[in-house]
């Protein structure tokens, strides 16, 4: 019960974070810089959202952003860079391009339901790889009164396999 009212209680803040947060969100796919980093340096923000997600949900880059910073904050590294793209990490890939494809069958998501972003940080070759998620209606297209919180999961942070480039 505890555990549930304090992941309630996370969900709450982050929507709060969100709806205060000084972000801006850029167009489609460009970089913007947002509030400046605690180094005193901005941090680079791309956002892609899902072009097929309903417009009921409007756009999720200011909130999701907010997730993925409070996700990466336990890592107490400045953030230089931050990329989030639409989906989930496909057959479990969270650094795609590298090693060898395995074939899989990928989930039945709906629009707008994932996204999933990397993180990297000054003085510091980790990038922390990030899942977001919502909880959306179970009929497709069924409109919210407010888009739902984003929950953020910190999946790995880890120096990425060589020949991996940050998107």
């Amino acid at each position: 019960m505890l555990a549930r009212r304090l992941g309630l209680t996370a969900v709450l803040v982050a929507t709060l974070a969100a709806a205060c947060s000084p972000i801006e969100s850029p167009a489609p796919g460009t970089p913007a810089a947002s509030a400046p980093a605690p180094s005193g340096q901005e941090i680079e923000i791309m956002c892609a959202p899902d072009a097929q997600a309903p417009p009921y949900l409007g756009d999720p880059c200011p909130a999701a952003t907010v997730a993925v910073e409070l996700a990466v904050a336990p890592m107490r590294l400045p953030i230089v860079r931050i990329v989030i793209e639409p989906g989930p990490f496909f057959c479990n890939d969270i650094w795609p391009g590298v090693g060898i494809v395995v074939p899989c069958y990928e989930p039945m998501v709906q629009p707008g339901q994932f996204m999933h972003a990397w993180v990297s940080f000054a003085q510091s070759t980790e990038v922390a790889a990030v899942m977001l998620g919502r909880d959306l209606p179970l009929e497709i297209g069924s409109p919210l009164p407010t888009p739902p919180p984003w929950t953020a999961t910190l999946v790995k942070a880890e120096t990425p396999p060589a020949g991996w480039s940050m998107p």
